[in-house]
């Protein structure tokens, strides 16, 4: 039993227990309420960004090979040195890492910041200033590809004292130092200058690629990437809120990429190539043109495959390897990336550069030049079927076509008048006034019809309309006889562009028309790509002749372009020196197409005439009456057509009988 003074000693102390007890719940209570209030939105936020990531592990690339299973592109593995971003690292340790890597890798120290991606770089006057992260911290980010054993051995050495360097094997893409058709073979780049480029392909594709994986740009890279790809691997890491990696959670290995056959033969391709560079300055020498560019394709007849492929100049691929490819890499090159045989290429400036570079290439002529007289044949074909002339039609050539109220007027070349003329005997002597009078009767037939009526033929020959070659960015040509028949009328507009100076075709149209002729009108697919293999060899698909369209009419017409063609390349035919002595009989028609150049003034918005050139232009295949392959060129500013392109189909008809054979 307590007395009433124990009785007041234990209340007092069990209420200074309740009051500490009561003084602990509040801050308790007040701390949970900074937690939840003040720093919840803070917390919440470090909570939901933990998470699982996959790191992509890039696939090997597929290799491509030539007809004859020559290796032209494959990927190897090179030592590059990375940097792995370390936890807590600060501003002036980014740019000290990178001063002390500037000697040993050879590249300037903002270079190198900027391969590290870490939030700061230097500007001109070399203060360190803040930009935006490309890609995410914890990703690996390389920084030179081919180091030397010296550098390997450097880095290895040192790094303690490199934080966030070390040396990996990354797949490179390497080309074929002879450069292979390289405009149609394309290149990589990494997936994130694909993903600028706003090529469809790489849209919404984040998942898939590596933001530094090498992928297909251009050429035979881009159209087949889902064959040449493979299919990526990734590691799975548990991040933190801070983005350092906590563990791996899984690994699942890459599947390299398919291989690829394709129909070029590399030693037509080479052989022509290297004939072409000695050829030019040749042509140049004669002080007659300036031609410094030249393009070529040769098609098998029946089976539509690309045999060879020419844009020239050429370059090396193996640039857009380099890591650090730079303003001046590019200058080299730049004029030579466009695949002039299937779309507009522009002149060869270089070593200009610049403003200096773009003026100059205002000057000259384009990949597209006018058809010039290689169009005649399509005209005879659209006389013919519309029965605007027969296949017996005779005429005497006056010299001079004058059309409409006889103030306009065509004349032949030198104003040469060729006597009686016959369809065959019109292209033997390449005469413009017959053409334009095909073109005069049939705006005389059709009238505002007449020029969706030559639409529809030269699209029958794979003209104005796309080849469907497989490789990117192909155009369909321009008729300049579109815009002159909403001007000055139908008549006007059949009469000029019937003899070939109202178009501008590429060079790949033109080896179409010229199979589609061949074949009697059987419209073949362009083919690049023979057989894909696994990369263990199966075979995964194979590639037939695709006919596109098929124009039917007699067989007499037919042979009657026939027999006009063969007489071009004989005698007193257009190419008849050029083709003199040569085994097998050629169907060919050449053209010499007249442009003017015009150039926008410096001071005003006024555009005046700079020079007129004439642009060599060849469309043929042989052997004439079994014939097997199809050679298309176009020489700008090559002069006339037989003594500059023709001179180069020749030199094909000739690398093709040697290495493959005419006659087999």
């Amino acid at each position: 039993m307590f007395n009433k003074p124990n009785l007041n000693l234990l209340n007092n102390r069990l209420n200074l227990l309740l009051l500490i007890i009561f003084s602990l719940f509040v801050l308790v209570v007040i701390r949970l309420a900074d937690v939840q209030i003040v720093q919840g939105n803070q917390y919440s936020q470090k909570a939901t960004q933990k998470a699982n990531v996959k790191v992509v592990i890039p696939a090997m690339r597929g290799n491509i090979y030539d007809s004859k299973g020559n290796l032209i592109a494959y990927s190897k593995g090179t030592y590059t040195a990375v940097f792995k971003e370390p936890e807590s690292m600060k501003k002036q340790q980014y740019v000290d890492l990178a001063t002390q890597l500037q000697p040993v890798l050879g590249l300037d120290r903002s270079k190198i910041l900027s391969q590290m991606d870490c939030g700061w770089n230097l500007d001109k006057s070399g203060k360190v200033v803040a930009v935006a992260r490309q890609t995410s911290k914890f990703l690996e980010k390389d920084l030179k590809y081919d180091l030397t054993p010296q550098q390997i051995a450097y880095l290895s050495e040192h790094r303690l004292e490199l934080a966030g360097i070390d040396v990996s094997v990354k797949p490179v893409r390497v080309y074929d130092n002879k450069q292979v058709a390289v405009q149609a073979i394309g290149y990589v780049r990494k997936y994130g200058v694909a993903q600028q480029s706003n090529i469809a392909y790489y849209q919404n594709k984040q998942n898939v690629y590596d933001l530094n994986q090498m992928v297909g740009l251009d050429g035979i890279e881009l159209s087949y990437e889902q064959y040449l790809q493979g299919k990526n691997g990734y590691h799975e890491y548990a991040l933190a809120a801070n983005q350092q990696i906590l563990k791996e959670l899984n690994q699942v290995p890459p599947q390299s990429g398919d291989n690829l056959y394709l129909t070029l033969d590399d030693r037509v391709q080479l052989d022509t190539r290297d004939f072409i560079k000695g050829f030019l300055p040749k042509l140049q020498s004669s002080g007659k043109t300036n031609a410094k560019t030249a393009y070529v394709v040769a098609m098998e007849v029946k089976t539509g495959k690309i045999v060879a492929m020419i844009s020239y100049p050429e370059y090396d691929p193996n640039i857009w390897s380099k890591n650090t490819l730079d303003s001046n890499d590019y200058n080299h090159i730049a004029y030579s990336l466009i695949n002039g045989t299937i779309r507009s290429a522009p002149y060869d400036v270089f070593p200009l550069t610049g403003k200096a570079a773009q003026d100059e290439v205002g000057k000259h002529p384009s990949s597209m030049v006018p058809t010039g007289s290689a169009i005649k044949p399509s005209t005879l074909m659209m006389g013919m079927g519309e029965q605007i002339i027969s296949p017996y039609d005779s005429w005497a050539d006056p010299g001079t076509y004058r059309y409409g109220r006889g103030t306009d007027s065509v004349h032949n070349d030198n104003y040469d008048n060729y006597g009686i003329l016959t369809p065959q005997k019109a292209l033997e002597k390449s005469s413009n006034t017959y053409m334009a009078r095909i073109g005069d009767l049939t705006a005389q037939k059709y009238g505002k019809k007449a020029i969706s009526i030559m639409q529809k033929y030269h699209a029958a020959f794979g003209l104005g309309v796309k080849t469907q070659v497989d490789l990117p960015y192909e155009e369909k040509g321009i008729q300049d006889f579109l815009t002159m028949n909403k001007v000055y009328g139908p008549l006007a507009a059949m009469v000029q562009s019937a003899f070939g100076q109202q178009t501008h075709y590429t060079v790949m149209q033109l080896a179409q028309y010229a199979t589609t002729l061949a074949n009697n009108g059987v419209r073949m697919k362009p083919q690049l790509v023979d057989r894909i293999t696994d990369p263990n060899g199966k075979k995964i698909r194979a590639y037939h002749p695709v006919v596109l369209s098929k124009l039917n009419e007699p067989d007499i017409y037919w042979n009657t372009i026939r027999e006009g063609m063969g007489l071009v390349t004989q005698g007193n035919g257009t190419a008849g020196t050029t083709f003199a002595g040569f085994p097998y009989p050629v169907a060919a028609k050449t053209g010499t197409s007249d442009q003017d150049i015009y150039v926008k003034s410096p001071t005003s918005n006024t555009w005046s005439k700079y020079a007129s050139v004439s642009n060599g232009v060849f469309m043929s295949y042989a052997p004439l009456n079994n014939p097997k392959l199809a050679v298309a060129v176009v020489v700008p500013e090559g002069g006339f057509g037989a003594s500059s392109a023709g001179i180069i189909a020749r030199h094909v008809y000739e690398s093709y009988d040697k290495y493959v054979g005419l006659a087999k």
